[in-house]
């Protein structure tokens, strides 16, 4: 479901405050927005995971100014875990309570088969907006109620998988 596809995490700062876009891109169809986060913490959220992904090497490229636009181009293998993350913690009253868990969901230790866990939260996020697609006004490629019930479902697998406690 995921081949062919490029990954990128990007930060905006907006009137409204920053916001975290994760986007995809095919080689047949232009790059659009997947997910997106805002908040308060959302730029907190995006250095924290920017780190983590650059101590295990998986950005393969950076750009945009520092001011306003900040993008990293993923690996292709971890683009749909990182999605998957966003998903998981999207609509988090306290996105920051996730983060110490990410560079272990992201290196699977002590985490086994997080990877295919959150491949499969975006995967089943993808498939649920085929059918119901998002209204137009929203901006993104996946609808929010489905983000939102896919969020939920997959933080309840965690929680009694890996003994994740709520802080």
């Amino acid at each position: 479901m995921f081949e062919d596809r490029s990954w990128k995490l990007v930060l905006r700062r907006t009137a409204r405050g920053p916001v975290i876009q994760f986007r995809s891109s095919t080689p047949q169809t232009r790059e659009s927005t997947m997910i997106r986060m805002g908040g308060q913490l959302a730029e907190e959220v995006f250095k924290t995971m920017v780190e983590v992904l650059k101590k295990y090497d998986y950005v393969i490229a950076e750009g945009g100014d520092e001011s306003r636009y900040k993008w990293y181009r993923l690996k292709p293998e971890i683009g749909p875990v990182v999605g998957g993350f966003i998903v998981l913690i999207r609509r988090s009253r306290q996105p920051q309570d996730w983060i110490p868990y990410f560079e272990g969901l992201i290196k699977q230790d002590p985490y086994k088969g997080a990877h295919k866990l959150l491949r499969e939260a975006l995967a089943t996020a993808f498939a649920l907006s085929q059918d119901y697609p998002p209204p137009e006004r929203v901006r993104m490629q996946l609808h929010p109620k489905v983000l939102d019930s896919v969020s939920a479902g997959f933080k309840v697998i965690i929680r009694k998988l890996w003994g994740i406690k709520k802080k």
